[in-house]
């Protein structure tokens, strides 16, 4: 029998905490961002900026949803065939959430919301995004390794910047190894991370292993060969159009950066944003792109276009994803309530559909 979730008093203290913990990440990127900057010069940029570059990225952030919300689809089509309707519905939303909830809790909204069981489990779906994230994690990873080849030895900042690279990489390569691990023997896979954690909490550990149970069966989820490659063709083609579009808004700010210099800020941002902040992963954005533009760009120019070319880039993405995610809010696919307790549902969920297995497998 799963130990009751945490009482709402409790979880409301656990959530308030994360908000803050975010607030205060931000405010410090954003501090170490603007320190010693001249604010005057960044203002001067941003009014100097030649903003028809940022209409046609645009459509480059429309391709990049689309592509993204077609890609999810192929990793759930296994288990349950999802309308493109409500698919996309739930993709406007729960990006907007993951961008804009602290602490990168909205990565509970996708997973929770698309999930309709018996058809579609929680697991099930829960189990795609992870496997996205880990695709991602690898393909962006080598893509910063690869591009900082590019950069000049002795660049400051380079050493730390790749370092970083190659620890995110490890880091969703181990990751990767582990889900194969699972894929083939969960029973080893649970095992092995129920001892790891019990010496931490042997409360935590046993109810983190029903959990982790439930998810691994959720890995079952595996697209014919055909579907994988397409998979990963549109992996390659989504990260492309993400760096294209950087390219083409940076030359509204007077950046002319070439592939390897735009996948180089790419990159950066990407490790940056893994960073929990606050709301809208302000501050870490910001941070990235110009701790990433100092490695390709002149640092004058980067204290002052930089700067404003950053914010820009952040505001872009942040509006365009509220803008498509919010009419959602209000469609037939989406139930608001289940918005803000995806996290807490979402485990809730995990934990009957592991008792459900065991019934299962005790017949």
């Amino acid at each position: 029998m799963s130990e009751p979730a945490p009482s709402p008093p409790r979880a409301r203290t656990h959530r308030a905490a994360q908000v803050i913990g975010g607030l205060a990440i931000s405010a410090v990127a954003l501090w170490l961002t603007l320190r010693g900057k001249d604010l005057g010069g960044i203002g001067q940029a941003l009014r100097d900026a030649d903003y028809r570059y940022l209409w046609l990225y645009l459509p480059f952030l429309a391709a990049i949803h689309l592509l993204r919300t077609v890609r999810w689809g192929l990793l759930l089509e296994p288990v349950a065939k999802v309308p493109f309707g409500r698919l996309n519905a739930v993709s406007a939303v729960g990006i907007m959430a993951l961008s804009l909830l602290p602490f990168r809790l909205g990565e509970f909204a996708r997973p929770y919301l698309v999930a309709d069981r018996p058809r579609l489990r929680v697991s099930s779906a829960l189990s795609s995004v992870v496997v996205e994230r880990v695709a991602d994690g690898i393909f962006t990873g080598l893509l910063l390794m690869v591009s900082l080849l590019s950069v000049p030895e002795g660049t400051p900042g380079l050493r730390v910047i790749r370092t970083a690279g190659v620890v995110v990489s490890l880091a969703f390569v181990a990751l990767l190894a582990f889900l194969v691990g699972a894929y083939r023997n969960r029973a080893l896979a649970v095992s092995l991370a129920t001892r790891l954690a019990t010496p931490i909490s042997p409360r935590l550990a046993a109810r983190g292993a029903g959990m982790l149970d439930a998810f691994i069966h959720g890995l079952r989820l595996v697209p014919s060969g055909r579907k994988v490659a397409l998979f990963f063709a549109l992996t390659g083609i989504y990260w492309g159009v993400n760096v294209w579009g950087m390219q083409v808004l940076a030359r509204g700010f007077g950046f002319d950066l070439g592939a390897a210099a735009a996948c180089t800020v790419l990159g950066v941002l990407v490790v940056g944003v893994m960073i929990p902040a606050g709301p809208g992963m302000v501050g870490t954005f910001q941070g990235a792109v110009v701790l990433g533009l100092g490695l390709v760009a002149p640092g004058a120019a980067v204290s002052t276009h930089g700067v404003a070319y950053a914010n820009v880039l952040w505001a872009a993405q942040i509006g365009a994803q509220v803008a498509v995610g919010l009419p959602f809010l209000f469609s037939r696919h989406i139930e608001l309530g289940r918005l803000f307790t995806a996290p807490r549902e979402m485990e809730a969920g995990l934990e009957d559909e592991e008792t459900e297995y065991r019934a299962g497998e005790g017949r």
